[in-house]
């Protein structure tokens, strides 16, 4: 895990437990964790291992692959694309509505120049390779 996407993990996991208004105690008793890790992990001094992402999911009522996908266990390779996790995770909505939603989203990405399937193989090294 890289450690910028550890100190994003620690911010979002303090902001869940934070929204569920829920002390750095309280959390540990709830998911079998040691408050001092729990702490470290919301610090940025100590990354969650799979175990520890398991029980916070259970405890914070929150999927287990979106902690796992924040916490950098996942690969933009492995997740979804937009339209697809929106079908699965809100598919009892109209269907115009999960058009919409998706069409925001592509609005979003062209606005911002993010590619959400990242770059090809060896993409990013082009310019690089370019110069020499």
């Amino acid at each position: 895990m890289k450690r910028a996407t550890t100190s994003q993990f620690g911010d979002y996991l303090r902001n869940l437990r934070q929204q569920r208004k829920l002390g750095i105690r309280q959390l540990g008793r709830m998911s079998g964790i040691d408050s001092g890790a729990l702490t470290r992990i919301e610090r940025d001094e100590r990354a969650p291992t799979p175990q520890t992402l398991q029980a916070l999911a259970a405890a914070l009522e929150v999927p287990l692959a979106d902690l796992f996908a924040r916490a950098g266990f996942a690969t933009p390779y492995d997740l979804p694309a937009v339209d697809s996790y929106f079908h699965a995770r809100y598919g009892h909505l109209p269907e115009d509505v999960l058009a919409s939603m998706n069409d925001y989203c592509q609005r979003l990405i062209d606005e911002y120049g993010f590619d959400p399937a990242g770059p090809a193989a060896r993409e990013d090294e082009k310019d690089e390779l370019s110069k020499q």
